[in-house]
């Protein structure tokens, strides 16, 4: 006989440990499934988190994390010169740096705390009944997909002193860079898929362009790299009778925006809160009025219509 559970939720990073949290939280009975280990690159939560991670009562078992707080960004981005995004006036207060393991693990931890059941590896559909499954597995299903991309990630030793991320554009793409907890610095190279099939990547040969990246990396010993592809992209099919998805499967965001992380808590938090029609017509209104503020954010940049990554971006 197949265990009963009243929800499976098939994902353990932000989105799916946040459903299976609250949902046992509600007082259902839920078991999750946190998939295959893969290595995470560090991230940069933005302000809006504060009040999130109130709300779900979890902010100390945050701090305890080891955050680093940033008090804003710098960027390069139409310009040579670089200015500073202050988060001194935003009200939720500051950002944050973080270990991605660290926080993925914290939200798992509590979810079992809550009493939801906790499990490796994947689903087998033979051995488990739910009346909800919660798809938060990452980019999957028919999708309209807005644009793809392709990163290299550099992870270094060696901190730095200024805690804000940057952000540079340059003829191929863009550059960020922030430090990490532990005294580690993470840069990545967002490109285009085309440009890094024909040509590769050379990180000296970018890092030319993108000198806030460079100085922090030119000091440091490069520890690791890899590629990874990422897309900004929306499931067709967002919810119905007995399935949701929430996170990357149900939309995924171009790290620019800074919201991923921010996004797949804040849906995983409304599933069995609210009626799945209106759930799915949030998430997509949502993902499209990005798409329109994604668009006009790149044609900002224009030092370099003649290569083919820029244009790209907003036709």
């Amino acid at each position: 006989m197949p265990e009963l559970f009243d929800a499976v939720v098939i994902g353990g990073g932000p989105a799916g440990a946040t459903a299976a949290l609250c949902l046992a939280r509600r007082g259902a009975t839920v078991c999750f499934y946190e998939g295959d280990a893969a290595e995470r690159c560090g991230e940069t939560l933005p302000p809006e988190i504060n009040p999130l991670l109130r709300e779900l009562g979890i902010f100390d078992e945050f701090l305890s994390l080891g955050a680093i707080a940033t008090p804003g960004i710098v960027t390069s981005w139409g310009t040579a010169e670089p200015y500073a995004q202050d988060f001194i006036r935003n009200p939720h207060g500051c950002g944050w740096h973080i270990h991605r393991g660290r926080f993925d693990e914290m939200l798992c931890r509590l979810a079992a705390d809550a009493g939801a059941v906790r499990r490796g590896g994947k689903v087998d559909p033979s051995s488990i009944s739910a009346g909800l499954i919660v798809d938060a597995a990452g980019r999957g299903g028919a999708r309209d997909t807005d644009d793809k991309l392709v990163a290299l990630v550099l992870r270094s030793s060696g901190g730095d002193a200024d805690s804000r991320a940057t952000i540079e554009a340059v003829p191929d793409g863009w550059w960020y860079s922030a430090p990490l907890p532990d005294g580690e610095m993470v840069a990545m190279f967002f490109t285009d898929p085309e440009i890094y099939a024909r040509d590769g990547i050379v990180p000296e040969e970018q890092l030319r362009h993108a000198p806030l990246a460079r100085a922090r990396l030119c000091a440091a010993e490069v520890r690791s790299s890899r590629t990874v592809a990422v897309s900004s992209s929306c499931r067709r099919e967002i919810a119905r009778p007995g399935w949701i998805a929430v996170g990357d499967s149900a939309a995924s965001y171009d790290p620019l925006s800074g919201r991923g992380i921010f996004q797949a808590m804040r849906y995983a938090q409304l599933v069995g809160a609210c009626e799945r029609a209106e759930y799915a017509a949030m998430v997509r209104a949502e993902y499209d009025s990005y798409v329109g503020q994604r668009r006009r954010y790149y044609a900002m940049e224009t030092r370099w219509q003649d290569r083919p990554f820029w244009p790209r971006r907003i036709s």
